[in-house]
């Protein structure tokens, strides 16, 4: 009999990152609803997504990062508080509102929205109990296929993040190994 690689399912999915069933804060907006690039958000609306800048489009921050890790540290540090307190206006939820299975690359959840696979949506994800915000586009991959997250007459969905920036991806990915390394193992 053949070895299975760890991440390859049996039904021939493939999974790059560990997963866990995990109640978070969901907001999910669809992209044809957030204004256009270049475009002012209606002032009802609060303000779009926030991302981080690609940095390494700037001349020499390699060589700053490297020489001055301590201004860097702190630099980030101090963007990412500017993006928690800029994400969608409006400080994080006290709880947690959806419960979902969770990897660095993509989620299950359950909505009260109607999606179609193959639409695209913007997620902004709120961790507990650290309250680090999270931000991306996501496509539905398939709808009605979660039961795992089922949630009474809710629509049930599978996402894979798109767009999504590898600070963010790191923090899903810390988030899920935490939960992982916090439950027990039973003897077999």
């Amino acid at each position: 009999m053949a070895d299975l690689n760890p991440n390859q399912l049996l039904h021939g999915e493939r999974r790059d990152y560990d997963r866990v069933q995990e109640a978070v804060g969901l907001q999910v907006r669809r992209l044809h609803e957030l204004p256009a690039a270049g475009e002012a958000a209606p002032k009802s609306e609060p303000k779009g997504t926030v991302r981080r800048a690609n940095k390494y489009t700037i001349e020499g921050y390699a060589e700053v990062k490297r020489d001055f890790p301590a201004v860097t540290d702190y630099v980030e540090e101090l963007e990412e508080r500017i993006r928690q307190l800029l994400l969608d206006g409006a400080m994080p939820a006290e709880s947690p509102t959806h419960k979902v299975s969770l990897s660095a690359s993509g989620m299950a959840f359950a909505d009260d929205s109607l999606m179609y696979p193959g639409e695209q949506v913007g997620l902004t994800i709120t961790l507990f109990p650290s309250l680090k915000r999270v931000a991306c586009d996501a496509r539905v991959v398939s709808a009605g296929t979660a039961p795992e997250v089922a949630d009474g007459e809710k629509h049930t969905y599978r996402v894979n993040f798109v767009r999504i920036t590898d600070a963010d991806r790191q923090v899903l990915e810390a988030h899920v190994n935490s939960l992982l390394r916090s439950i027990p193992i039973e003897n077999v």
